[in-house]
């Protein structure tokens, strides 16, 4: 085999002499017959495997150069809110707003201004690819990381991904969605951002049903693949089913390659690659922390014949393809250029990302502030004075920081409105300063954080012992004492009270009743401060909604009538002698069922016929907005429909409108359909009296279930409902579909 490569690499390099100059990549790439960019990536790619010595095939499984082959390095960095996660070091960066902010705008648009300022940035330091997006479905508001992602939807979900991807990529650097898959969970007891003892990522065994994956779960990863076309798809720490994600074969082999035409290559998670001869075999490309593909241990088992030269080969050869098809050898080493960010101009998408996924969840004729009305602000709250973000692998050095207060001032000054500033933490002096203001402000906050999942959904500190890393008490959740009874105390001594809330998920507001006005930041970005105080003085409209359920109450979140078999899990040990390297499981482990099915997030409400305090799709605007003249068209291919929904703003201020259309399919015996399911929205800005139509297009899987009997998506005979209205709990707007020949009344 020595021998019969070094002549292949031999043939290959004299045949690069032939190579026409006009044809040769302008980057980093040389005058190899692999670097003819008139060739297809797969062309390349076959050339310089060919090429390759076994130790530069073995060191690109950790992204390591390759000498015989002119391979420069592959560098990563970390998160998919900004370019200075881990890997970046302690370089600044443009901290965008949480995912879940990001999600909240209903806007792909956005989403993909948003992927291009951090593409740009992770270009300028240097880096091959980021981390990024994470996708994962919020199964639970308690989530660790549920600030990171795009919420509770599956469509939502997958049109901010597409929207980021694009975004991203597009500026020379290559994508990572991640975690793949049902990483749903950091696990409860944590060492922030490691692991946790109950129930930890690492050590959790989901069990969950193919419908679930397909239906719930895999949708924005299926989007991120086939529409966005992420480079990299990176394998989660759990197992699925009793098998690790990253020696998974029927998720990486049979889902991921096979049904959706994967063409990149796959990254496991830091430590989440186990075993190199089941990992490769399985379909895991890329150890990002040298935990089972480090040259002696793939080498030793290659000479023991555990994992293949073919099996090897395979998988170089997917990394090869899809440099080749990203442009890696084709442009020039990125240079770190730090200098090169356009920082206002980024802050500037930062800022209007942060005002778009605002929600305005109640005005009791507070809001917009009026300058006539309001001559005195107090401002309560020990996360006024912090800059609010979420902790782990994902967390940005700010290029700057305004916390809330600074941005309630600085706007203030400009109407000439007095602000006061007290944090509440002295007995009474939160009732003392909001009776003494015109207008009471409170700025509550939680934290999240990889490695550990919230405890409660209480704005209190024991619901969170998150923390950063190095250590940052003073802009955490246990240094901020009881929030819930310091919005009350304000309340109670000021009926003109607003809450701005600064969390990464949705919590409890025991205190909803007794405020004027509540206001969901999310986490907002490094000059967070600014957009909460352009949408409180009303200079744009709260233009986010609901991204996930607002419960009123614990007992009612999807995961909570199961109890700890159905969340965090239970410690399931296996019989006889094993480790946590094993592929079959680690042992112990904590097992749990994903018992509520399809029936996640608002899905279960409405399934329960349970009242959340704020439903998913719900925002308030400063202006009113009427809906009219549903109508469907259909397709250009069968099964494809257009819906068409005129809005109208009957207020007297410009306002960010967001249509939502919903499908309800008809259950079958053992396949149980949500009430309602989010197919389609659009995003419209309209002026006072304007008129738009949104055309929001519907194709087959629009109204497709996932059989698990036939292993892929099928429409069932009957008539499929479709609701249009502003959230998912008000559809005034009704249509419906026949299906399979059904003869359906009108709604």
């Amino acid at each position: 085999m020595r021998v019969t490569s070094r002549l292949i690499a031999a043939c290959v390099l004299a045949a690069a002499l032939l190579v026409p100059p006009g044809a040769l990549g302008e980057g980093r790439c040389g005058t190899h017959a692999w670097c003819d960019t008139s060739l297809t990536p797969t062309q390349r790619a076959q050339l310089m495997l060919a090429a390759m010595s076994q130790s530069d095939k073995v060191g690109i499984l950790t992204g390591q150069a390759g000498s015989d082959v002119g391979l420069p390095a592959i560098s990563w960095t970390d998160g998919g809110l900004g370019a200075g996660g881990v890997g970046s070091g302690t370089a600044g960066a443009t901290a965008m707003p949480a995912g879940i902010d990001l999600a909240a705008n209903f806007d792909p648009q956005m989403a993909r201004q948003y992927g291009s300022v951090i593409g740009v940035e992770v270009k300028h330091r240097a880096f091959d690819g980021d981390f990024g997006p994470t996708v994962n479905i919020m199964r639970t508001p308690l989530g660790g990381r549920t600030y990171e992602a795009y919420g509770e939807d599956p469509f939502l979900a997958s049109r901010t991904a597409v929207g980021w991807i694009n975004g991203f990529q597009v500026q020379g650097v290559m994508a990572d969605v991640k975690h793949f898959a049902a990483n749903n969970q950091e696990g409860q007891f944590g060492v922030s951002p490691l692991v946790a003892a109950d129930g930890g990522r690492q050590l959790v065994n989901d069990i969950v049903d193919p419908r679930v994956l397909h239906e719930i779960e895999l949708p924005a990863f299926e989007a991120a693949v086939k529409e966005a076309h992420s480079a990299t798809v990176m394998c989660s720490y759990n197992l699925i089913n009793g098998v690790y994600a990253c020696s998974n074969p029927w998720l990486l082999q049979h889902t991921l390659r096979d049904q959706w035409g994967f063409q990149g290559f796959v990254v496991s998670d830091a430590g989440a690659c186990h075993e190199p001869d089941a990992d490769l075999a399985a379909g895991t490309n890329f150890d990002t922390l040298y935990t089972c593909y480090s040259p002696p241990e793939v080498d030793a088992e290659l000479a023991t014949g555990q994992i293949s030269q073919k099996t090897l080969d395979g998988r170089v050869f997917e990394i090869l393809r899809t440099l080749f098809a990203y442009g890696f050898f084709d442009h020039p080493t990125w240079t770190k250029a730090i200098s090169q960010d356009n920082v206002p101009g980024d802050e500037a998408v930062a800022d209007a990302a942060a005002q778009g996924g605002q929600v305005l969840l109640k005005n009791r004729g507070v809001l917009p502030i009026d300058p006539a009305k309001v001559h005195s602000i107090a401002v309560i709250g020990p996360a006024a004075t912090q800059y609010i973000h979420g902790n782990g692998s994902s967390k940005v050095n700010p290029y700057l920081q305004t916390p809330a207060l600074a941005g309630i001032q600085a706007r203030a000054a400009q109407s000439h409105i007095s602000v006061t500033y007290t944090d509440g933490s002295q007995p009474g002096s939160a009732a003392t300063a909001a009776k003494s203001a015109d207008l009471a402000i409170v700025v509550a906050a939680d934290t999240e954080s990889e490695g550990e999942d919230k405890q409660c959904m209480s704005l209190i500190p024991q619901c969170s012992h998150t923390q950063d890393v190095p250590p940052n008490p003073q802009s955490t959740q246990p240094a901020f004492g009881n929030q819930d009874a310091l919005i009350q105390d304000a309340a109670a001594a000021n009926p003109h009270t607003v809450v701005v809330l600064e969390t990464g998920a949705p919590v409890l507001t025991p205190w909803r009743s007794q405020v004027a006005g509540l206001l969901e930041a999310w986490y907002p970005g490094e000059d967070g401060g600014t957009p909460i105080a352009h949408v409180l003085f009303g200079d744009s409209d709260p233009g986010g909604r609901l991204p996930a359920t607002f419960p009123r109450q614990a007992a009612d979140i999807p995961t909570a009538p199961g109890g700890p078999s159905q969340y965090p899990g239970v410690i399931n040990p296996v019989a006889g002698t094993c480790t946590v390297d094993t592929t079959s499981a680690p042992c112990p482990y904590y097992q749990e069922t994903y018992q509520e099915g399809v029936m996640i997030g608002y899905r279960w409400y409405q399934d329960q016929h349970i009242q959340p305090a704020y439903p998913f799709g719900f925002g308030l605007s400063y202006t009113s907005f009427r809906y009219r003249h549903l109508t469907l068209a259909a397709g250009r291919r069968p099964g494809q429909y257009v819906a068409r929904v005129t809005v109208t703003n009957t207020g007297s201020r410009t306002g960010s409108a967001v249509p939502e259309l919903y499908v309800s399919l008809p259950s079958r015996p053992g396949v149980p359909e949500p009430p309602w399911q989010l197919k389609g929205f659009a995003k419209l800005q309209l002026a006072p009296g304007q008129s738009a139509q949104a055309s929001i297009p519907l194709e087959s899987r629009s109204f497709s279930y996932w059989s698990d009997a036939a292993n892929a998506w099928e429409i069932a005979p009957g008539c499929d409902r479709i609701g249009v209205g502003p959230s998912s709990a008000r559809l005034p707007l009704r249509a419906v579909v026949g299906q399979g020949g059904a003869s359906c009344p009108a709604p």
